[in-house]
């Protein structure tokens, strides 16, 4: 046994205490029987566990004045401190199998391992790798620096990061994790509550079972904000696309863009909105206000409660059973460029002008603005709308077939009738205009004349066939009389004149 310990009696605990043989002495006056006993078991023990409690450099362990000296400490079999050289910033390992490596380092507990400089590990197997970091807890692990495991199983990885709670993880630095399962993975993100799940940078999981993307905020029981800068807020809410926002009870925001505030309510297309319980919004740019509302059209609106928008580019403040009145609605411009709304004593002065218009003693209706029918007096009878009147008149203009998609100049009971008075239409190779007789005539005059001309120079044609041959058969004997020329004539073969002929090879000149 090292012999600068001792036995002594200690009043606080009311019991023998192993210390240093500095430290003084205050026992029972009849406990000096008791004292050895005391010894001698301390001794044991020591010996049993291998507990060492030593240093290189001054004392290891003083109690009693509350002064320390650089010394590690070691207590449990197989324990392990390190003194770095002896420099200031020994460890301090208590526990079986528990290693203090880092300076200034504490391991309490079986299998503890405090690595990282000034870092604590509590709890067995706990490991504090990161500087100055703490992991409390059975399998307790701080990685990062400064960072905080709290809790078995829990894991601290990131820079200043916080694991608290049952096998909660904190992966990103500056990370939170707080909650049985929370999970922290992201810079910056917070995970808050049991299974929380802060997935991404700056993510931001509060609420059982809730779930965070990057940027993105979830908060409320199972609430989910799994799109990119999107916000759940209330439980079982759920922001799905980018940038989406759900807020409320059990209601979903899927679509890029989209709001869904009230509980059950529901926007799943780009850039939708729908506010009120229970209400709908499928179509793109599409806002559905009010409880029970639903916008499936794109770019459509359904206001007031119940109301239902099932048509692109719409607005409806109703549904086919339940219609309202849209007042107070100030004169809306009338010109061709115009898309505003008119009121009802806009469409009273057009509904008066077309009965002006139609005559025939046409007037409005002050009730509902309809136009009173007018009565055109005709040779063959009156007729109190415009429609009759121009059946009457049909019968005296030129029909469109819509069986042959034709027009028709059958009059009457005869099928077939003359179009007289028709101007020259043109004549060209895009022209669509209708032709007369006399330009009838005209071609057929030019198509004569071009038959006779055509016909001439059809015998001219032949009597230059005929020529062209002759010419081509003097041309042939012309060529002979040049071939017996070369036969018979005396010809130069570049130094003399050649007189061979046939087959003699010399010839009399004469």
């Amino acid at each position: 046994m090292n012999k600068i310990f001792k036995v002594i009696w200690n009043p606080a605990t009311g019991n023998y205490t192993v210390t240093s043989e500095t430290a003084k002495s205050r026992g029972k006056k009849s406990g000096r029987s008791k004292l050895l006993i005391s010894a001698l078991v301390a001794g044991g023990l020591l010996s049993s566990f291998g507990a060492l409690a030593d240093n290189y450099d001054g004392q290891g362990v003083d109690y009693g004045d509350g002064s320390a000296s650089d010394g590690w400490v070691a207590i449990g079999k197989g324990a392990k401190a390190n003194i770095f050289l002896n420099n200031a910033g020994a460890s301090t390992a208590l526990g079986y199998d528990a290693i203090a490596e880092g300076q200034y380092s504490s391991a309490i507990g079986s299998k503890t391992h405090a690595i990282g400089g000034a870092s604590m590990a509590f709890g067995v197997s706990a490991i504090s790798e990161g500087d100055r970091s703490i992991a409390l807890g059975a399998s307790s692990y701080s990685f990062g620096q400064y960072s905080m495991a709290l809790g078995r199983y829990s894991k601290a990885l990131g820079r200043l990061s916080i694991a608290m709670g049952d096998s909660s993880k904190a992966d990103g630095a500056n990370a939170i994790a707080l909650g049985n399962a929370a999970k922290a993975a992201g810079i910056m993100s917070i995970g808050l509550g049991d299974n929380a799940n802060a997935s991404q940078d700056y993510a931001m999981a509060l609420g059982a079972e809730s779930e965070a993307a990057e940027n993105a905020t979830a908060i409320g029981n199972k609430a989910h904000a799994k799109g990119v800068n999107s916000i759940a807020l209330g439980n079982g809410s759920q922001a799905l696309a980018d940038s989406a926002i759900a807020i409320g009870q059990g209601n979903k925001a899927n679509g890029a863009d989209a709001i869904a505030l009230g509980n059950g309510s529901q926007s799943s297309g780009l850039n939708a909105i729908a506010l009120g319980k229970a209400s709908v919004v499928t179509g793109d740019n599409s806002l559905a206000l009010g409880s029970n509302t639903n916008a499936n059209g794109i770019n459509s609106v359904a206001l007031g409660a119940g109301s239902i928008a099932d048509q692109d580019d719409s607005v409806s403040v109703g549904s086919d059973s339940l219609q309202r009145k849209i007042v107070n609605v100030k004169n809306g411009t009338i010109k061709a460029d115009s898309h505003d709304a008119i009121n009802g004593s806009q469409l009273y002065a057009i509904s008066d002008s077309v009965a002006k218009r139609l005559g025939g003693g046409s007037s409005v209706n002050v009730d509902d603005g309809t136009v009173k029918a007018p009565t055109y007096n005709l040779k063959n009878g009156n007729k109190n709308n415009v429609g009759d009147a121009l059946t009457v008149l049909d019968q005296f203009t030129l029909q469109w077939d819509q069986n042959r998609d034709k027009y028709s100049a059958a009059h009457g009971s005869s099928t077939a009738s003359v179009i007289t008075d028709v101007a020259d239409g043109a004549v060209s190779d895009s022209s669509k205009d209708a032709v007369n007789g006399s330009q009838l005539k005209a071609t057929n005059d030019d198509v004569e004349t071009n038959t006779t001309n055509i016909a001439t120079n059809t015998g001219n044609i032949a009597t230059n066939t005929a020529n062209i041959a002759t010419n081509t058969t003097n041309i042939t004997n012309l060529t002979d009389t040049v071939g017996d020329l070369k036969d018979d004539a005396l010809l130069w073969n570049g130094t003399a004149f050649n007189a061979a002929h046939g087959t003699e090879t010399t010839s009399t000149i004469t």
